[in-house]
């Protein structure tokens, strides 16, 4: 089984934020759709932290 490598560095996870869209707009695709965890080999918090920043820029027209 391969280890999962977390993209995020250690100031990148504080910042991960719905406010910080230029680092949101790493993990969608052109379609907008959130880059799975299985491509990205992020961690399961990591990905689940990601993805409500994204649902939240989203609801709120950011991205």
């Amino acid at each position: 089984m391969m280890k999962k490598n977390n993209e995020f560095t250690q100031e990148d996870f504080i910042k991960l934020d719905y406010k910080n869209t230029h680092i949101l707009k790493r993990f969608i695709n052109e379609n907008g759709k959130i880059i799975p965890q299985r491509v990205l080999n992020t961690t399961r918090v990591g990905q689940t932290k990601l993805a409500k920043a994204i649902k939240q820029a989203r609801f709120l027209s950011l991205i």
